[in-house]
This record gives C-alpha cells, sequence and structure tokens, in this order.
C-alpha cells in the first residue's frame, strides 16, 4: 500500500474511516521521525494528527521539533488523544490504613475509565512505576517474605519476580522501561546495610546496596560498590521522578541523587539559589515537566513557584511562575502540599480527601473526591490497553 507525502485533509470523512488512515497517520510520522522534519501543516491538522497516534510514536515526535513536544504536554492534547485512541491518564494515589496500603486511581482526563489494583493477590503496596505505565508492586502484609510483582492495571496483567535480598530493609525502588517493544525495564532498589555509616577517604558516610532487576535477564545483581550518601544526609520519601533516561530523588539537604539507567551509576548534584536553600519554601517537590526535570515550590504565601532543568548535562535551571496563589488554593481545601505536574499547564494540588487540578492559564479548577484523607504517594500513570509480555 502506497500512501502520498500528505495523505491528510481536514474533511471529518477522512478522520472517519477507520483503520486505514490510522496505518496513514503512523506511515507517514515514522517517515518524518526518521527524517527528524516536522511538517508544514495548519495546526489544526497538525493536532488531528498526533491526538490519533500511539503513546509510543508521540514518545519520538517529541523529538522533532520544539512544537511538537510542546503541543504533546497540554491539557486539550491530552484530553483529545485519550478520547481518540482510547488511552488512560491520571494518578494512582496511595496512603495507608491500620498499617495497610490503600491505592485509589484519580482520572486525569473525563473520558479515563476507573483502574484498580485489586486482580492482585493480597494487599499491595506500589514501590515504583514507569511513564508507560507498568508498576512495582510488594505484598509483605500476609506473608513473612515479601512478594514482588511487576503488573500493567490496564490489562490486569500481572507477573511474579524473583526477590531481591530482603534480609535488608529497602530504602527505595525506582523503575525505568529500557526499551517499549519488546519491553524491557529495569527495577533499582536501594536497601540500608547492617553497618550503613562507613569511613572513606576520611570523610564519614551513609551507606547503601544498590540491587538492579533486569526484565530481560530475570534476575537481579547487585552492584558491587556502594552508595555513598553524606553522613545524616538521605533519599526522600517521595517517588522517584523519572527524566532525561535517570531516576531522581530529592535528598534532605535539597541536593538530588540521580541514578542513570544506561551506566547504571549514581550522581549527586547541587540545585541552585533559592532551591538549595533548606529554610526557604514551606514545601518542595521534584516533579516532570515536559519530559524535563522539574521543581515546585510552595512558599510561606504568595505564588507558587515551578523551576524547570533548561540544560540537564549543564545543569541549567529557570524559574516558571505558576500563577497559582495558595489562598485561593486554601480556599477549595488544598493542604498546601504540591503533588504533581498533569500537563503543561495543570497542576495537581492534594487536599482532605480531595484532589485538585487547577490550571494555571485560565484560573480555573476541579476538584475530585477521594476514599482518603491524605495521599503518601502520588504515581502519574499513562497507558495503552496493549498487552504486554512482563517476562520479557
Amino acid at each position: 500500500m502506497e500512501y502520498s507525502e500528505t495523505p491528510f485533509s481536514s474533511s471529518s470523512t477522512l478522520w472517519s474511516s477507520g483503520h486505514r488512515c490510522l496505518v496513514a497517520i503512523r506511515y507517514w510520522l515514522q517517515k518524518l521521525i526518521r527524517k527528524k522534519e516536522s511538517p508544514t501543516l495548519p495546526p489544526n491538522i497538525f493536532f488531528e494528527i498526533l491526538t490519533r497516534a500511539t503513546f509510543k510514536d508521540i514518545v519520538r515526535c517529541r523529538l522533532v521539533s520544539k512544537d511538537w513536544n510542546s503541543t504533546t504536554y497540554e491539557s486539550s492534547f491530552m484530553q483529545a488523544h485519550s478520547e481518540r485512541t482510547k488511552t488512560i491518564t491520571g494518578f494512582f494515589l496511595q496512603s495507608s490504613y491500620t498499617s495497610k496500603p490503600i491505592n485509589e486511581f484519580v482520572p486525569g482526563c473525563d473520558q479515563s475509565p476507573e483502574l484498580s489494583l485489586k486482580f492482585l493477590p493480597g494487599p499491595i503496596k506500589v514501590e515504583a512505576c514507569t511513564k508507560q505505565g507498568i508498576f512495582l508492586c510488594v505484598n509483605n502484609y500476609t506473608t513473612k517474605i515479601p512478594l514482588y510483582y511487576v503488573c500493567k492495571p490496564s490489562t490486569k496483567q500481572w507477573q511474579k519476580i524473583p526477590n531481591p535480598k530482603t534480609r535488608f530493609f529497602t530504602q527505595r525502588c525506582g523503575m525505568l522501561v529500557v526499551r517499549a517493544n519488546p519491553l524491557h525495564y529495569k527495577i533499582v532498589r536501594f536497601s540500608e546495610p547492617k553497618q550503613a555509616c562507613i569511613m572513606h577517604n576520611s570523610v564519614l558516610y551513609d551507606s547503601l546496596y544498590c540491587e538492579i532487576f533486569y526484565s530481560k535477564t530475570w534476575a537481579w545483581k547487585k552492584l558491587e560498590n556502594l552508595v555513598l550518601l553524606p553522613h545524616l544526609v538521605f533519599l526522600g520519601f517521595e517517588p522517584a521522578v523519572s527524566a532525561c533516561g535517570s531516576l531522581h530523588w530529592l535528598l534532605t539537604d535539597n541536593t538530588v541523587f540521580a541514578f542513570h539507567g544506561d551506566t547504571e551509576s549514581w550522581t549527586i548534584f547541587d540545585i541552585p539559589f533559592p532551591l538549595c536553600s533548606t529554610n526557604y519554601f514551606d514545601h518542595m517537590k521534584l516533579v516532570e515537566y515536559k519530559g524535563r526535570l522539574g521543581m515546585i515550590c510552595v512558599p510561606t504565601n504568595g505564588h507558587i513557584q515551578l523551576w524547570v532543568m533548561e540544560d540537564y548535562s549543564t545543569k541549567i535551571w529557570s524559574k516558571r511562575n505558576a500563577a497559582v496563589d495558595i489562598e485561593t488554593l486554601e480556599t477549595m481545601g488544598c493542604n498546601g502540599c504540591p503533588g504533581t505536574i498533569f500537563s503543561s499547564d495543570i497542576l495537581l494540588m492534594t487536599g482532605f480527601y480531595r484532589v485538585i487540578y487547577y490550571d494555571f492559564d485560565r484560573c480555573k479548577s476541579k476538584v475530585c473526591k477521594l476514599g482518603m484523607d491524605n495521599p503518601l504517594a502520588i504515581y502519574p500513570f499513562q497507558s495503552d490497553f496493549e498487552n504486554v509480555n512482563l517476562k520479557g
């Protein structure tokens, strides 16, 4: 089957032509991606094309041009894409009740269906997730030895994986997709040795073991070198933030710990003032913003600030005011703690038995009621309904 260079028009009959149109869209997108060229099309046609692309193609399209990248993170695009491709976007929130975890899905788009983790055996706690909708969960409530699972909630697929060295207490876990098709992923687990404090070059450090599970080999391996953190400095409690191929945690001294999935190594880097100050903001949280590493900062009063790392290699940050007034959020029941970024123009904040989607471009908000009073962890979720091989 052959297609012309621009096999699209604004005709509504073309967009309703089903499978043939989708095949043409993917053929044309892949051709542009290979050439790294952005088309000279009217914005409305460009929007129609991308909102019918798969998640995998959208990730690749973001590399073609800045305009493509920016458009795919807008809330209007995410809503249209969810409706036209039957994909799911939202957040899994986690809390606890009587020492057992509670998980609840909050849809990000109006058409997103409800999801649950109740298909997994036993009460489970989410330890990590990927941007592609793959979760790492653990059940350490009904068995003496914890049981680890990977799953895809949208298809209710799950697979038990081998256990790491569970005699060492888990500090944090993270997860990265190495390859989407076929699916290959890595799980990173940091655990605490019995003797955590060590001397290295006459300096006192707190050490961690680092274990990596690779789905392709279906086995864990422990890195030879210990992870060394400054003494009495710890990884933050928030879930890892994936950006630029690395996992990130904000340390308690307001530096950033990064684990690099490709080299299986780690670094610690500073952040600029006032982010580096431990008492300048009431709350700070790492987020992903348009594929980059970002930081939501909540001062005592005034407007919430959004900082974005513009260049990962040189660690250059820029400040972008989110134009969200703290007093306005408090009137909606927000507790002042930053949640995360849903899209380039919508901020998610948590409150008492609720979350608030706040559109800071149009100063509009949407309140979603929750079955939990105070989410302890928020996991961004974006997925399709295609089955995957979790043991690949």
